[in-house]
C-alpha cells in the first residue's frame, strides 16, 4: 500500500509538470496525501485544518467562484473521506442534543429564505459554504469531544497557534507604526479585515487565560505569555467591538471562576497580564492613539459609525418589506442600494459589503422567523454550557465548557457590530465552540444516545 501511493503521488506530481502545471500537480499529490491522512487520523486532520485556515487566502477559480486556499478544499476533502469511513464502518446513530432543534429549525428556514429570495444562485451557494462548517466544525465535534480530555489535547495547539498570530499582527503594527491603515492591514494579506483577525484572537484569548489560571509552573508561565500575545494582538488591531466584548465579556468569566474555584491567588495573574500590555502600550507611543480610537466609538461624526447606522437602517427597511422570511441568505450586500439612505453618504457607503451587524443581517436575510431560531439556538447553548459548568462533575469538562462559553461570548458581542460568520477564520472556531458544548452536555440530556457500536472517544 506505501509502495502504491508513493507511485501515485510520483505519477500526479509527473503529470503536473509534463502538462507545464507543476503547482496544480503539487496540489493534486497533497490533497490525496491529507485524504488519506483524514481516513486513517480523523483528528489529526481536523487539527490541520484549525493550523491552516488562519494561512487562508480567496482565490477566484474558474467560473468566477471565490474559494478560500487551502482551507475549504480541505474541509471538502476531510468531510469527504469521513463519509467514506462512515460507509466502510457501521453506522452512526447521531445522539441527541437540546442545540439540535433550534439548529434543524434555523436551518430549514435559512432554505426558505433561498427559495424565495431574488438571488437563489449566491443564497444556495453560500448555504453550502455554511453547511460545509457546521459539519466540519459542529458534527465533528459533536461526536468526538464528548470526552474533555479529548478537547484538552487539543488546547495548546488551539492556543499556540492563536498566540503566533498574536505576535504577528503585532510586530507588524509596531514596524509600520500605529496607525489605522497599519492596524487595519496588521495580519494581511491571510486577515484581509482588521476585525476578522481580532475576533478570531477574542475567541481563543478565554482559553489560554482560563488554562493560566488553572495550570502551575512552567505551562502557566506558557499559558500567559500566550494570553498576553492574544491581547496585545487585539489592541493593536485598533477593533473597538472586539475591545468592548472584551471588556464585557472577560470580567464575567473571572467572576465565573472565581465563584468556581473559591481562589483569589491566581487572579492577580489577569491584573499582572493587564498591566503588562498597558505598559508595551505606553511603552511604544501607542496610549494616546488606542485611547482616542476608543474615545470615537459613540463619535456622531465617524465615518464607519456613520455607515454602520445607515446600513442598519437598510435591514430595517428590508424587514419591513419582507418581515418572515426576509430577503434571502447572503443577499444584504446585493439588496442594500436598493436601500440606502440617502440623507447619510460616507465614504463607505458605496462599498460592497454586509450589514455591519449580525443581528440585522439575521433580521434582514432570515426575517423574524430566521432570528428567532438564531435567538433560540444562541439562548440553547447558553443554558446549555451553564448547565455543564455548574453541574458536571469532571473539572476539565466545567473549564471547557466555561472557555467555550466565553469565546463564542466575544463573537456574539462583536458580533452585534460586524458579520464575520460566513468566513472560514470566524465560523470555525464558533461553530466548533458549540459543538463541543453540545458533546460535553449529553450527559444531562436523559435522551442521551451513543454511537452504536463504537467506544466513545474513538472518533467517528
Amino acid at each position: 500500500m506505501i509502495v502504491g501511493i508513493a507511485l501515485a503521488e510520483a505519477l500526479l506530481l509527473g503529470i503536473g509538470f509534463a502538462l507545464d502545471q507543476p503547482l496544480l500537480g503539487v496540489m493534486t499529490a497533497g490533497a490525496l496525501t491529507y485524504a488519506l491522512l483524514a481516513y486513517r487520523h480523523p483528528n489529526l486532520a481536523w487539527v490541520l485544518v484549525w493550523l491552516a485556515f488562519p494561512f487562508a487566502i480567496e482565490m477566484v477559480i474558474p467560473g468566477g467562484h471565490a474559494l478560500y486556499v487551502p482551507t475549504e478544499p480541505m474541509i471538502a476533502l476531510a468531510i469527504l473521506t469521513w463519509s467514506v469511513r462512515v460507509l466502510a464502518g457501521k453506522p452512526i446513530r447521531l445522539p441527541r442534543s437540546s442545540l439540535h432543534a433550534p439548529l434543524a429549525v434555523l436551518a430549514a428556514l435559512t432554505l426558505l429564505s433561498v427559495a424565495t429570495s431574488a438571488f437563489p444562485g449566491l443564497g444556495l451557494k453560500g448555504l453550502i459554504a455554511a453547511s460545509g462548517y457546521v459539519v466540519f466544525a459542529y458534527l465533528y465535534c459533536f461526536l468526538n469531544c464528548h470526552d474533555a480530555a479529548t478537547v484538552e489535547r487539543s488546547v495548546p495547539w488551539i492556543v499556540g497557534s492563536g498566540a503566533v498570530w498574536g505576535l504577528f499582527g503585532t510586530i507588524r503594527v509596531l514596524q509600520q507604526g500605529l496607525t489605522l491603515q497599519h492596524a487595519y492591514g496588521a495580519a494581511r494579506p491571510f486577515f484581509t479585515e482588521h476585525g476578522v483577525y481580532a475576533a478570531y484572537l477574542a475567541m481563543i484569548l478565554p482559553l489560554a487565560l482560563l488554562f493560566a489560571l488553572e495550570r502551575r509552573g512552567s505551562t502557566r508561565v506558557m499559558y500567559a505569555g500566550a494570553s498576553l500575545a492574544l491581547a496585545l494582538g487585539i489592541g493593536f488591531s485598533l477593533t473597538r467591538a472586539a475591545w468592548i466584548s472584551l471588556a464585557i465579556v472577560l470580567p464575567l468569566t473571572a467572576a465565573l471562576w472565581f465563584w468556581w474555584r473559591r481562589r483569589l491567588k491566581p487572579m492577580a495573574l489577569l491584573a499582572g497580564l493587564s498591566v503588562i500590555v498597558c505598559c508595551v502600550i505606553l511603552g511604544v507611543g501607542a496610549g494616546g492613539r488606542i485611547t482616542k480610537h476608543a474615545g470615537s466609538i459613540a463619535a456622531t461624526e465617524d465615518a464607519s459609525n456613520l455607515e454602520r447606522f445607515n446600513r442598519w437602517m437598510a435591514a430595517v427597511e428590508m424587514v419591513r418589506d419582507r418581515p418572515l422570511l426576509g430577503m434571502g441568505y447572503a443577499s444584504y450586500p446585493h439588496m442594500y442600494t436598493q436601500y440606502r439612505r440617502k440623507l447619510i453618504i460616507t465614504e463607505l457607503a458605496f462599498v460592497h459589503s454586509g450589514a455591519h451587524s449580525e443581528i440585522f443581517r439575521l433580521l434582514s436575510e432570515g426575517g423574524v422567523l430566521g432570528f428567532l431560531a438564531a435567538m433560540w439556538l444562541v439562548g440553547a447553548a447558553a443554558v446549555l454550557g451553564l448547565r455543564i459548568f455548574r453541574r458536571s462533575d469532571d473539572q476539565r469538562a466545567r473549564l471547557i465548557a466555561l472557555a467555550s462559553l466565553a469565546g463564542l461570548g466575544t463573537y456574539a458581542i462583536h458580533g452585534f457590530f460586524r458579520t464575520y460568520i460566513d468566513l472560514e477564520k470566524v465560523a470555525v472556531p464558533f461553530w466548533a465552540g458549540l459543538g463541543v458544548l453540545a458533546a460535553l452536555g449529553r450527559e444531562f440530556d436523559p435522551a442521551d444516545g451513543s454511537l452504536s457500536g463504537r467506544t466513545p472517544g474513538t472518533g467517528t
